[in-house]
């Protein structure tokens, strides 16, 4: 029988550590039965996570609260097993607990993994630094960062005294908050392409991005992906334009009553190669919504569609795909003039990749063939005017207007052949 392997991204996600954590240990030789291949390790899929000689356990601490905003909800014990002293408090906390009177350190480890910094950040190495960590934990950042997630109130805290509003800030400030020198770097902080805060605009509850790089046209692109999909009829979240440097992404649900899921909870152990397939296995009820999503992305040369930027939304009634959100690093955002001219020249060759393996393009082509064309996907009746209007609108200007504009007209292009 042919022995099946897993990537080292894919055991990472299983064994929640950070995929360079798992490269280390397959190059250290204590990965069993792992060996490379080219520039990729190949892992065992039933390979054992390697105990880790670093880890210390951790001292029994004191009693902590799980409270909703400044009202205590439950009491974490030093076993983290929780018990709940108003488990139908409202009813987003309800939905969460489902009933139960306790949860056990599994179960409150699952539900903490749900709320911190996804592995998948491309910082997250620098944000573990930060935290004092030298390996993906779900409980040691949730104990850092209290648990604390903007969908809604929960948090974790060490007292019946201590604030939601004064440990938010110390949190944001110590462990997400990117500063800025004078000569525009970031210094003692995460790398990225922009500061984010939490906030509130028109209205609406969401998230600031302010960009670090003045090569970047993130801003520019999230509020371009936002205007292009509401004329393509893709359900997307809403993206303004603050200044010449932020942009504001609102959230399109009520934390009093619903919650998202990413789709990396969704997954149980390694996945195929093929992330369009693993997408509408785990969750088929949105084959339509996940085939726009590749459509728009396609379009839109996306190029951080990871399983942390997918999302379902939940509520006491129903289950709804998320609206798609972001979208900043797409239509050359940070590439250069000459990459843009050798994209534009040949779509299909340079379309951005979407999991493991495969492009947009080659994951277009399969979900036609899959359905006998596109018909009533989206809206491709745009023209060129209206293309050029939603990236003037944005901001975009030279180059990257060009290119952004020519690439966009061919994808669709390209699209409107396989309808």
């Amino acid at each position: 029988m042919k022995n099946e392997y897993m990537t080292a991204q894919q055991a990472a996600e299983k064994w929640n550590i950070s995929d360079r954590r798992v490269r280390v240990l397959c190059r250290e030789g204590k990965i069993s039965g792992a060996f490379k291949e080219g520039k990729s390790y190949k892992i065992p899929a039933n390979a054992e996570k390697p105990a880790d000689g670093r880890e210390k356990k951790a001292t029994a601490s004191a009693v902590r609260f799980l409270k909703w905003e400044n009202d205590v909800i439950g009491m974490i014990d030093n076993m983290n097993t929780v018990t709940f002293t108003k488990p139908e408090y409202n009813e987003v906390v309800s939905l969460y607990i489902g009933g139960a009177k306790k949860w056990t350190p599994e179960q409150f480890s699952e539900f903490l993994s749900e709320r911190v910094v996804s592995r998948d950040r491309r910082d997250i190495e620098k944000l573990l630094f930060r935290c004092g960590l030298s390996h993906y934990d779900v409980l040691r950042i949730a104990e850092i960062t209290r648990g604390i997630h903007p969908k809604d109130l929960l948090w974790i805290a060490s007292n019946e005294d201590e604030k939601l509003n004064t440990v938010i800030t110390d949190v944001f400030d110590s462990v997400f908050h990117q500063k800025i020198d004078l000569a525009g770097d970031s210094i003692d902080t995460p790398e990225g392409y922009n500061i984010k805060r939490y906030g509130v605009y028109d209205g609406h509850y969401g998230i600031y991005k302010q960009r670090i790089s003045p090569l970047s046209t993130d801003v520019e692109s999230e509020v371009a992906v936002y205007l292009l999909a509401q004329k393509l009829r893709v359900p997307c979240c809403p993206a303004y334009r603050i200044d010449k440097d932020t942009v504001f992404s609102a959230f399109l649900y009520d934390f009093s009553k619903e919650y998202i899921v990413h789709f990396r909870r969704l997954f149980d152990g390694a996945r195929s190669d093929n992330e369009y397939q693993n997408l509408i296995t785990v969750r088929p009820q949105h084959k339509d919504d996940i085939a726009r999503m590749i459509i728009l992305d396609f379009i839109t040369r996306q190029d951080d569609r990871h399983l942390s930027n997918i999302a379902i939304k939940m509520s006491c009634e129903r289950e709804a795909f998320y609206p798609l959100y972001d979208n900043g690093r797409s239509l050359f955002y940070e590439d250069t003039e000459e990459m843009v001219a050798q994209s534009v020249a040949n779509p299909v060759n340079f379309a951005t990749s979407f999991g493991y393996c495969g492009t947009y393009y080659d994951y277009v082509c399969e979900i036609a063939k899959e359905r006998g064309g596109l018909n009533g996907l989206i809206n491709l009746e745009i023209t060129k005017d209206d293309i050029s209007d939603i990236l003037e609108e944005s901001g975009f200007k030279g180059y990257r207007f060009d290119g952004a504009l020519k690439w966009i007209l061919k994808t669709i292009q390209i699209i409107q052949e396989l309808v």
